[in-house]
């Protein structure tokens, strides 16, 4: 005769939320109120620009590109569980450095930024650091 299991079988899955985190009046009173205050200086940059090979609107862009990429990456971050985060990023997305140094345009598609909240144009064969993409 077989022997049969009592234990339960346990199945593991990722689900998305039903709710979009920016449509929720309630969750969003919920999230504040969890999260301590924290005051956070504004980026300025230098007298001297900082992207001096680059257009002052496309090195505008650029800070407006880096600030959405570097959100993204915290936000992705934050899912992860503490003391696996780097690694776990790096599996689905490679390491930071190597976004980073990616072109603009092929890190908001990778990371899945709307590409429409910079003028992509100026600056979708620039990495991060505001140096042109090699081999494009």
């Amino acid at each position: 005769m077989k022997k049969i299991s009592d234990r339960p079988t346990v199945s593991v899955s990722e689900r998305n939320l039903l709710v979009a985190p920016g449509q929720s009046k309630k969750l969003a009173d919920i999230r504040k109120r969890l999260q301590p205050d924290l005051k956070v200086a504004a980026v300025q940059l230098p007298e001297k620009q900082a992207f001096p090979n680059l257009k002052p609107e496309a090195a505008t862009e650029l800070n407006k590109a880096r600030t959405l990429i570097n959100e993204r990456i915290a936000q992705i971050m934050l899912s992860f569980p503490e003391g696996k985060k780097n690694r776990l990023f790096g599996f689905r997305y490679g390491s930071v450095d190597a976004v980073k140094a990616m072109g603009i345009k092929a890190a908001f598609k990778l990371l899945g930024i709307d590409d429409n909240l910079v003028k992509m144009k100026l600056i979708a064969e620039t990495d991060f650091h505001g140096n042109p993409v090699k081999g494009s």
